[in-house]
């Protein structure tokens, strides 16, 4: 059953998601061909043809019509289902330029769709840009700039929405803001600049400035006023079954939820235990933003987990990860259907630490990925202060850190932490890149390395040395702020193991070690390189390693004839 709604769900945003891509599509194309009034009326015309005549083809109206109706469908249903309309600011200026839309747009869409259908108006750009400009600027100008901003607006907030989770997304966020402020400030202009241009002519006389007589233009506007007068109904019928639907459940069906020092609360059934404290202001830790990726918002069943439905498998995946006993639940995932008493296991953040240093992986889309985390360390670094001046030990130091940083962002990693001569770098991609970006990163270290012990040979007594250590393994990565600067930082195991493995390096005189979960996410052949196990505390298994001694080793191991 649970799968069935889950698949039922996943089909509803495919659905959401495809018919709002659709009308973005749609609306693009618009605000591009009137770009084009930058150049001439005619030149409007001409992108007319290409970008906005193919939506006029039988196929182009039904995936228009199609997605308008379905998108609109699905968000009113969507709007109906929320337990509650607190949300963050985001959402909920999506949710009011969307509702908002349909009262602009019908109008036009009326007046130049069914006009030129029903009653053969003319729907020409200079027509409508005559209306615009000359015959009511004062009720249709405003309007057609404000459909055309909260049109695109509300696309954009969905589309980033969307793409926010992605891994390239965050770098490629500059220059698509760049493109998404583009096409409608290039669309007003056009507009603006061909809406002049037809006001000059026609107070010149060359087109009357008279408003001119439409045929069946009361019955026009009587369509119109009916589907505005429709669609306000169909929103006020949406609010009113929400109404109703909570008034009843909390008459007759309501669930009381108590928590400790005696505050309880009664919501209707359907609300998850960490929905139910955000809608009566109660601070509940939640770092992944109720996705049930981590247990900050765990809490105790004290009395009623009998009436509880069963955890469905994301969250046993994430309560078997943290061995919690059978009285212990995820507040995001547990939605009771009979009152319940709750203890809040992580205790909330206090006010005054609002704006204290912590990781933000809800709020800057942080998430759980697997990655490669790689540990260099400098070994020998007492010796090399001995008899030293500090500051020719630091210069020393910082050309080797130059020298790790350097290799390490060359092949796409994000150093997260330096401490002293150990740094350590997180390797994010998926279908196993990380992995092999991680030692591509090793070998261009190593090979820094050599060029720095050649370069400060006179100063050095002995060449430096390092360690790498490499994993794999999910972890969940965002951002730490304190309010002035980010940088990037994962926790999990990962990093831990990581740092382990390098430290193990100096026993078996190599300078990588990497575990085997690395190796085959790299799609690299094993059997290529020496072989070992050691073993990691809190592992009940020892952990297969690779060794690497030599860096010819290593640069046979990812040279393309092999990598292939």
């Amino acid at each position: 059953m649970q799968m069935m709604m889950d698949r039922v769900q996943y089909t509803v945003r495919s659905m959401r998601l495809a018919t709002g891509l659709i009308l973005l599509g749609y609306a693009t194309s618009h605000f591009i061909s009137h770009s084009f009034g930058i150049r001439s009326v005619a030149a409007m015309n001409a992108a007319r043809l290409i970008l906005i005549d193919p939506w006029q083809t039988f196929a182009g109206l039904t995936a228009l019509y199609g997605s308008f109706l379905v998108h609109g469908t699905l968000g009113l249903s969507a709007l109906y289902r929320r337990r509650h309309l607190r949300m963050p600011a985001v959402e909920a200026w999506q949710l009011a330029l969307g509702l908002s839309i349909p009262f602009l747009l019908i109008p036009h869409a009326a007046g130049v769709r069914l006009g030129f259908s029903l009653f053969g108006i003319e729907s020409s750009y200079a027509k409508i840009l005559q209306q615009m400009w000359v015959s009511s600027p004062e009720s249709v100008l405003p309007r057609q700039f404000a459909l055309l901003l909260f049109v695109w607006f509300h696309g954009c907030i969905g589309l980033h929405s969307w793409l926010r989770s992605t891994a390239w997304y965050r770098k490629a966020a500059p220059a698509l803001a760049s493109v998404a402020t583009l096409i409608p400030v290039l669309a007003i202009l056009g507009i603006v600049e061909a809406g002049l241009d037809l006001r000059e002519i026609a107070q010149a006389g060359a087109v009357a400035t008279a408003r001119p007589p439409v045929p069946n233009a009361e019955t026009l506007n009587l369509v119109v006023n009916g589907l505005l007068a429709a669609y306000a109904a169909l929103i006020a019928a949406v609010f009113a079954l929400r109404w109703l639907r909570d008034w009843h459940a909390k008459q007759f069906s309501g669930v009381r939820i108590h928590y400790p020092g005696g505050n309880t609360v009664s919501v209707p059934p359907g609300l998850s235990v960490l929905e139910v404290s955000r809608w009566a202001g109660i601070a509940h830790e939640s770092t992944c933003g109720g996705r049930g990726r981590c247990s900050t918002c765990r809490i105790r069943v004290m009395k009623g987990a009998n009436a509880l439905p069963p955890p469905d498998e994301l969250e046993q995946r994430t309560l078997r990860r943290i061995q919690a006993p059978p009285d212990v639940r995820l507040a995001c995932q547990t939605r009771p259907v009979a009152d319940l008493a709750v203890e809040l296991l992580v205790r909330p953040r206090l006010a005054e630490h609002a704006q204290a240093l912590r990781f933000e992986a809800a709020e800057i889309g942080g998430r759980e990925i697997d990655i490669a985390a790689m540990f260099v360390d400098l070994r020998g670094s007492t010796e090399l202060a001995a008899g030293r001046l500090p500051f020719d030990v630091l210069f020393i130091l910082d050309r080797f850190i130059q020298a790790v940083t350097s290799g390490i962002r060359k092949h796409g990693g994000h150093v997260t932490s330096i401490a002293g001569d150990g740094v350590m770098s997180v390797f994010r991609a998926d279908q196993g890149a990380s992995a092999r970006q991680a030692l591509h990163a090793a070998l261009a270290v190593w090979q820094g390395l050599d060029a720095l012990n050649a370069e400060l040979a006179s100063e050095l007594p002995r060449p430096l040395r390092i360690g790498i250590g490499i994993h794999v393994g999910p972890s969940v990565v965002g951002w730490i702020s304190d309010g002035g600067s980010q940088s990037l930082q994962f926790l999990g195991d990962t990093g831990n193991v990581a740092a382990k493995l390098e430290g193990t390096s100096k026993e078996f005189g190599c300078t990588v070690v990497a575990s085997a979960e690395a190796i085959a996410s790299a799609s690299l052949d094993m059997t290529l390189l020496e072989k070992s196990a050691v073993r990691i505390a809190g592992r009940p298994e020892p952990m297969r390693v690779a060794l690497i001694r030599r860096r010819g080793d290593l640069e046979t191991i990812l040279s393309p004839t092999l990598a292939a």
